[in-house]
């Protein structure tokens, strides 16, 4: 069994504590409770690794801060590497719900001896994924929708945040691994390339498929990580397995879904298209 209850929006905190801790809660009870349960992957995300060392970071609300000022922290240093015995440091109410759904998953299914792991997903894309108005996830479904409608690509404190970026696919072959493996009991696997990509990179991919695209700096949303790459010599060890797919065949392959699939440009999104001075 695998539970990936999510809710990410971190504009509607009470919504996300009812969806990701009432809603795993039910899901860990019942599981705990069942004696046909061979084993519960709880899925959970390289959000809550936050920006890993707290010197890099400070409070959105930390006046004396600036964005600028947060990207000089790293940028020029060593990519963030994340290993899953780092301390976990969320930095929105969403991470903080998937800390909690691991804490949750260890003790309630520990406690009675039903097999569990925990994977921590890094920047899933691919399709079908369909951008969301008002979300900050999914940049690849996001650069490519504007990029087809012939939008400027906005890049939050200059695109120099660093994700790992997996594509679904190979999210859920790692997942069934995890499901399998008898290694995997009672773990907790990140599941990521290893392969740090900035978001001004993931720009420049997009672009290549749409020549003339412009791109855009905006400022930087509090909560949005600086990021980092997964450690993946764990995930290795423990499943087996590595992701396959390169985030330029990933990325070619989205846009070629998108051109095929119409429907997934948004009202919303074109209407923006319609707004644009001619």
């Amino acid at each position: 069994m695998e539970h990936s209850q999510k809710y990410a929006d971190t504009r509607r905190p009470q919504d996300a504590i009812d969806h990701n801790i009432t809603g795993t809660q039910t899901v860990l009870t019942a599981a705990a409770a069942s004696d046909r349960l061979r084993r519960l992957v709880f899925v959970s995300s390289a959000s809550v690794y936050g920006n890993g060392n707290p010197d890099d970071w400070a409070s959105p609300r930390d006046e004396h801060r600036t964005t600028r000022e947060l990207l000089a922290a790293v940028y020029g240093r060593t990519v963030p590497r994340f290993t899953e015995h780092a301390p976990l440091r969320p930095l929105s109410v969403y991470a903080n719900t998937k800390a909690f759904g691991e804490v949750q998953t260890r003790l309630l299914l520990g406690a009675v001896g039903t097999s569990h792991a925990v994977v921590r997903y890094f920047s899933v894309y691919g399709e079908p994924q369909v951008i969301k108005p008002g979300s900050h996830s999914w940049v690849v479904a996001w650069f490519a929708a504007r990029a087809a409608l012939g939008l400027p690509l906005q890049l939050n404190g200059g695109g120099h945040q660093v994700r790992d970026l997996v594509h679904v696919d190979d999210i859920a072959d790692g997942t069934l691994h995890a499901l399998a493996c008898p290694a995997a009991d009672g773990e907790t696997v990140n599941i990521g390339t290893g392969c740090p990509t900035t978001i001004r990179r993931v720009a420049e991919l997009v672009t290549a498929h749409y020549p003339g695209t412009q791109v855009r700096e905006i400022p930087m949303p509090p909560g949005d990580p600086l990021g980092g790459c997964a450690s993946t010599t764990h995930m290795e060890r423990i499943l087996r397995w590595r992701p396959r797919i390169t985030l330029e065949d990933g990325i070619a392959r989205y846009v070629r879904w998108l051109h095929a699939t119409p429907a997934a440009l948004p009202a919303w999104l074109r209407s923006e298209t319609a707004a644009q001075p001619g």
